[in-house]
């Protein structure tokens, strides 16, 4: 069977499980969706290098789906002023 045959549980199951066990992501957290052959990715990443892993893991899981990543890189907090002493 074509995998693009398979029921979309099991394709977002696919993904999701990719996503956990990839050292480059391990990401537990990813929204992910299908709608025809559209593949949504929806989430909040801590780099760009995990944002753009992310689209070739699920590239990897479905390569004849178009990938929609959606997920943000989580702006960073400036650094606290940092009191110096004297």
């Amino acid at each position: 069977m074509d995998r693009s045959e398979e029921p979309k549980h099991y394709l977002v199951q696919r993904i999701r499980e990719a996503l956990a066990h990839d050292s480059r992501v391990s990401e537990l957290e990813i929204d992910v969706r299908i709608r025809g052959n559209k593949v949504f990715l929806k989430g909040t990443v801590p780099t760009p290098e995990r944002r753009e892993a992310i689209k070739e893991i699920a590239r990897g899981v479905l390569p004849d789906h178009i990938i929609n990543n959606e997920t943000v890189v989580a702006a960073m907090p400036e650094e606290p002023d940092v009191e110096r002493l004297s």
